[in-house]
Formats: C-alpha cells, structure tokens, sequence
C-alpha cells in the first residue's frame, strides 16, 4: 500500500528529526565533558570507549540533521521554494578523513551525511539520494569500486555522480572500473579541488571554478 505524505506529514517528521538531533547533541556535550575531564586524569580505562560513544552520538546528530534538512526541503519545494543545499555523501574508513571533508563542504554550501565503509555507503546512499558521492576505494567490508558497482547497478542510485578519492593510480587504467566514476580526486587533494569537482556534479550551473578541472 502506497501512502503519500503532504506537507503536514513532512513536517511532523521534520519535527522528530529535530528532537532527535536535539538530543544526540546533548549526549556529545556531556560526553565530551566527561571525555575531557577524564583526559586531564589520565587514568581512566574508560577513556576509549567514551570517546567511542561521543563519534557515535556525532554521526546520529549529523543523521539527523541531514533527515531533518531534506524534510524541510521538501516541505519548501511543496510550498512553491526549491532552494536547498545539496547532500553530499562521503564514504570513508578513516574518521579524520571524514570530518575534515565533511567540514569543508558544509562550509562551501552543502549538506553532507558519512558512511565508514561501502557497505554502509550503499545503504546510506539508498536512504538519503545525495547529489554527489565522495567515494574512498580501499575500505573494509565493501570496497569502493564494489560498492559504487552495487550504486549503479540500482535503478534507485544508477544516477548518482560518484567521485573516487584515491591515492591509487590503477584506477585510470582499470578498463572495468574507471567507466563507474563521474571523475577521480587524488589523495592529497586540496581544498579547493575538493569543493570545485563536488560543485561540477552537484550544481553544474553554478561552478565556474571546476569548469576546467
């Protein structure tokens, strides 16, 4: 059974999502409170798995967030205002490389929402249909190239511009995998690279920077 949501339906959901973030920036709060406290002891077994607890309490908040964001973008265009930040999706094994994408991105005028491994891209990328996906290759459970086979082999995602972030040089010779990417960023990439190739496929109208690129 097919059940369509209007806009007082977004709404309410939107207003979960806030509730939500709400409360998973509070659980970061106080966990980092207690992270930092027991820092300054130095004693603490604890300390590990409390800093894992604050990550996972960060990427709920930021989950949230982007649910939260694309529900009242919805709400917007039912209401005549199309104007919404793109999502970007960033797969990535490595937590720093996420952050630090991330925060570039959402500074530069996108949404973004992480995945740690292909596996958890895939999904994530079913749930959320962002714009542009920044695709590590070498990740455990999925690997980049099998989980971007597995984007474009759904109808769902096949329309995704999926970018490969690498410090590998196989790619641009791997006649079976170079075809599955819109383009390869190369490890180290700077800033300005970064955000000017996500702003070709995510708002090609609008980015005079990456034209070249």
């Amino acid at each position: 059974m097919t059940h369509s949501f209007d806009s007082s339906d977004l709404g309410d959901l939107a207003s979960d999502a806030d509730r939500l973030s709400t409360t998973a920036s509070e659980l970061e709060r106080r966990l980092t409170s207690l992270v930092n406290t027991l820092e300054a002891d130095g004693t603490s077994p604890l300390l590990k798995t409390l800093g894992e607890l604050r990550v996972s309490a960060r990427e709920q908040r930021r989950i949230a967030d982007t649910i939260r964001a694309r529900l009242i973008g919805d709400i917007a265009v039912a209401s005549g205002n199309d104007a919404k930040r793109p999502l970007v999706l960033i797969v990535d094994d490595s937590p720093d490389n996420r952050d630090m994408a991330a925060m570039l991105l959402e500074t530069s005028g996108f949404d973004t929402i992480t995945a740690g491994n292909g596996l958890e891209g895939v999904i994530v990328a079913h749930y959320t249909r962002p714009a542009v996906v920044i695709m590590d290759l070498a990740m455990p459970v999925l690997d980049g190239v099998q989980a971007t086979r597995l984007l474009k082999a759904s109808q769902a995602t096949s329309d995704i511009n999926v970018i490969a972030y690498t410090a590998r040089t196989t790619v641009d010779n791997d006649a079976a995998a170079k075809p599955l990417f819109a383009d390869v960023l190369r490890k180290p990439a700077s800033p300005e690279i970064i955000v000017g190739l996500v702003q070709r496929f995510a708002m090609p109208g609008e980015s005079s920077v990456a034209a070249g690129l």
